[in-house]
């Protein structure tokens, strides 16, 4: 989980560091601004530990996260393309700098 959780820890960083960056607030006037979108686990292969079994994995989303279940895929990809979309949006014209986290509240 750790060579997991290192790259994300540092795309947050990363995304942090460019939205305050030089070049960034030259052209944050332009409405360009830099922001991420982390999604978490779902019914995909990749969240699958070694040997065991979609059920296993389900039995395990139980107790690992608040909502009980493992997001499907395609719920995922759609709440994903919704945080996309929101912080592309006007509604979300002061926001530079975030990582918006799309995970079923695993890190809650």
């Amino acid at each position: 989980m750790r060579t997991y959780l290192t790259p994300k820890a540092a795309v947050t960083a990363l995304t942090r560091a460019a939205a305050l960056g030089r070049a960034a607030l030259d052209h944050v006037h332009q409405g360009i601004r830099i922001n991420a979108v982390s999604p978490g686990s779902s019914d995909a292969p990749m969240s699958l530990r070694p040997g065991e079994t979609e059920a296993d994995r389900a039995e395990r989303m139980k107790t690992e996260t608040p909502l009980g279940r493992v997001a499907a895929e395609e719920e995922v990809a759609e709440e994903v393309a919704a945080a996309v979309l929101h912080l592309a949006s006007p509604a979300a014209g002061s926001v530079v700098g975030a990582d918006l986290v799309v995970h079923s509240g695993s890190s809650a």
